[in-house]
């Protein structure tokens, strides 16, 4: 392969990697909608109530923290299979 086509398919790779993390946000984002908006809001208003506001809050920073927990956890996991062999 020349130098040329390395380069492509280089760039080809870091696009590809950065369309999956875009798709992995954007499902992250949804499953973080639905879930709170499920335990949070009763009957969908014109607004939201105070209760319901800091009900989305919390539920958003508990979702995205277990999401960070789990992840560090899997990594450090991985690099510990891959530093055994």
């Amino acid at each position: 392969m020349s130098q040329k086509q390395q380069a492509a398919s280089a760039d080809m790779q870091n696009f590809l990697v950065q369309q999956q993390a875009k798709a992995q946000l954007q499902q992250t984002i949804s499953r973080l909608t639905d879930e709170c908006w499920t335990k949070c809001i009763g009957n969908p208003g014109n607004y939201m109530s105070s209760k319901e506001q800091a009900c989305m809050d919390n539920c958003a920073r508990r979702f995205l923290e277990s999401t960070q927990f789990v992840v560090k956890y899997f990594q450090a996991k991985s690099s510990q299979q891959h530093e055994g062999f």
